[in-house]
């Protein structure tokens, strides 16, 4: 019997509470075709399993079985926010089209973050053992290590992330990056009649495509930038959030059907108000004292004279720097590249509405045609899905921490230019003007053209160039095995050794071909150091507290990851082949006045080292921040105690255990319900 290609299930496209209104009842209902794969109950596939126990119920609901032929035959159950088999059902598709999304966009398999070895121990000796014991603790991810404490695990292959549809009684859901599990909430709606809101009746949040996609981008994002965790400027949480959303957003242009109904209300135009343009709408009505959608990119409701009236949001170049709330500030990244969709879809329909307004440009109010209407919707899906493929590959163009909004700005351009070196609809110059409304710019520009902003390649000696070239012959021939193999398990165990192999050859012999002197000038043009600790900073080392004794202790460069990244350009026949490695050094440093509680702040260094593969084996763009910048330091270190631009982490909830810096999403998104409902 020939397998299917894909599988289609039913699903709702918005919220539930859209199917009760009688204008987008008829277009909340869609299907998603997700590539077909065989199910065990519940279900459990290749990269995710849904698992439904009910804590505050002590409930296990049934498992969906997706492969009876009765639920196959209707493509799957029904939408009904009453069935948990529903349920299950409905966090599957979304999960799986979000994770679809990324591997097309990315050009290769996501592989979820591995399961760790105990916190504690695994902080304090990576900072004591020498680089190979270091590396053979990373990398080793079988039994237990020998020759360590009994304490110190290794390293876990993670095969599925789970996906709990109802592991709380909160107007919650969140990724918990120790469990490798998405935790959906319930909770009961506030008594008011707000929108669709039922007063007293039950939401989930497992039912909300945009929670659903929101909290997988979470768990995809910690997978391709795991240090992207580490809370260490306003910005790095911010664009956590952010990032989730714009996912969401755009992905729901997919369905064409509820895009053609939104268009004809609108009259073509995406700066009225229009569902498209909000998150979470239902969560959002159901608690106390809200206004409607939990986020909303084009504009809010407002009382004048009494009366409710939505008024479109008008960005200042002040906005980037008066936001700081995480949600806030995450939303403003949204709110940017949404108006660079905006203005994509009008740039790209400007003939269309020329030909249906006889010239003009402008449609007379009220309804237009069926016709215009579909290629209006094709536009607007064909400009959101490149889009959300800009927005995603710019991941591998980003620095591997301490992220900021403008390094995303640079990315998003990079990224674009080598997928598409003729911008014939103006992307690049959409999310230009974007940024620059909203008054966010970039360091170590110039001007705001698009070459500015490109990366620049690295200035490497012709003796550095060979080596790096030396480094990518002999991880070419892991690169290709990659790419070729399937199997995810042994995709990740690949990776390892690429990691080991890339780590040896970069550091342990080729250091040898360099005199001490340009051996560090190519560190320091990686972002990194083979100076001790104690001469990190120069005259500024003595200034800093040091929990251990480092003296000549010399930092271990870790290779975080190599990954290759072979994708199809947007222009015919061209084809990508990259390959890209992170660098990295941390240093631990005691922060805070003498004679309060001890806090240690990891301060790291490092890039992500893009490498192009062919004939020449070159290194097209070195991103990444200095180690050895006591600026960046202060600025990070005046933030984690609140003395800096915004709230400091532990104020804003993002921590809950003696790691002020590191992001825990329960609390976060909970801080968010709270203080919406208050």
């Amino acid at each position: 019997m020939i397998k299917p290609a894909y599988r289609f299930l039913r699903g709702y496209c918005l919220d539930p509470g859209f199917s009760t209104r009688l204008d987008t009842a008829s277009i909340n209902e869609g299907i998603y075709r997700i590539p077909f794969e065989v199910l065990k109950p519940g279900p459990i596939g290749e990269y995710v399993e849904v698992i439904d126990f009910d804590p505050a119920s002590h409930c296990w609901y049934d498992p969906v079985d997706l492969g009876d032929e009765e639920i196959a035959s209707q493509y799957g159950l029904p939408p009904s926010e009453g069935n948990p088999q529903f349920h299950q059902q409905f966090v599957y598709a979304v999960a799986m089209k979000t994770i679809v999304t990324f591997e097309r966009a990315l050009g290769r398999k996501i592989i979820w973050y591995p399961r760790r070895s105990p916190r504690l121990a695994y902080e304090l000796y990576t900072q004591q053992l020498d680089p190979k014991i270091h590396w053979n603790l990373r990398l080793t991810h079988e039994g237990r290590l020998k020759g360590l404490p009994a304490g110190l695990l290794s390293e876990g292959y993670v095969a599925r992330l789970r996906l709990h549809p109802h592991a709380l009684r909160d107007a919650n859901a969140y990724y918990d990056p120790e469990k490798q599990a998405v935790l959906f909430g319930y909770f009961v709606a506030a008594d008011q009649f707000q929108g669709a809101n039922y007063p007293g009746g039950l939401v989930f949040t497992c039912l909300s495509p945009d929670i659903v996609a929101h909290e997988m981008t979470h768990a995809i994002l910690h997978a391709i930038h795991p240090l992207y965790m580490e809370d260490t400027n306003p910005d790095v949480a911010a664009f956590h959030e952010g990032f989730a959303d714009i996912v969401a957003l755009l992905q729901r242009f997919t369905f064409s059907e509820m895009v053609e109904q939104q268009l004809a209300m609108t009259g073509g135009r995406l700066d009225r108000y229009n569902v498209l343009g909000e998150l979470a709408t239902q969560f959002g009505e159901a608690l106390a004292g809200n206004r409607g959608a939990l986020r909303s990119m084009i504009g809010r409701w407002t009382t004048k004279d009494g009366k409710e009236e939505w008024e479109p949001l008008k960005p200042s170049p002040a906005d980037y720097a008066t936001t700081v709330e995480a949600h806030d500030r995450g939303a403003l990244l949204v709110a940017t590249i949404f108006d660079a969709f905006q203005r994509v879809y009008a740039y790209s329909t400007r003939d269309l509405l020329r030909i249906a307004s006889n010239g003009t440009g402008v449609l007379p109010e009220g309804s237009i045609s069926r016709e215009l209407v579909h290629r209006l919707a094709e536009e607007a899906r064909e400009v959101a899905e490149h889009l959300l493929q800009i927005c995603i590959r710019a991941l591998d163009y980003c620095p591997p921490h301490d992220i900021t909004f403008g390094d995303y700005l640079r990315a998003l351009i990079t990224a674009d230019i080598d997928a598409a070196p003729a911008d014939d609809k103006g992307y690049r110059v959409a999310l230009i003007e974007a940024f620059r409304a909203r008054g966010i710019f970039p360091e170590g520009v110039k001007t705001l053209s698009v070459d500015s902003l490109r990366w620049s390649g690295p200035n490497f000696t012709n003796k550095q160039t060979k080596m790096l070239s030396s480094v990518i012959n002999e991880i070419k021939q892991h690169i290709r095995l990659l790419v070729e193999t399937t199997d995810r398990h042994k995709v990740y165990e690949l990776l390892r050794e690429t990691q080991l192999v890339c780590q040896k050859a970069l550091l342990f012999n080729k250091q040898k071909a360099f005199k001490e002197r340009e051996w560090e000038d190519f560190l320091n043009k990686l972002g990194l150091t083979g100076r001790p600790v104690s001469k990190l900073f120069g005259l500024d080392s003595a200034s800093v507290r040091f929990p251990y004794n480092y003296n000549s202790y010399v930092l271990p460069i870790e290779v975080g990851t190599v990954r290759p990244a072979f994708r199809a350009s947007r222009e015919e026949g061209r084809q990508i082949e990259q390959v890209l490695v992170t660098l990295t050094q941390r240093v631990l440093v005691e922060i805070g006045e003498d004679g309060e509680r001890k806090r240690t702040m990891p301060f790291r260094g490092g890039c992500s080292l893009i490498l192009r593969l062919g004939t020449s084996n070159e290194a097209e763009y070195v991103v990444g921040t200095s180690i050895k910048s006591y600026g960046r330091f202060e600025r990070q270190r005046k933030y984690l105690l609140g003395e800096g631009e915004g709230p400091g982490p532990s104020a804003s909830l993002y921590a809950d255990d003696d790691r002020p810096w590191r992001i825990n999403f329960n609390l976060l998104h909970r801080h968010r319900a709270d203080g919406l409902s208050k």
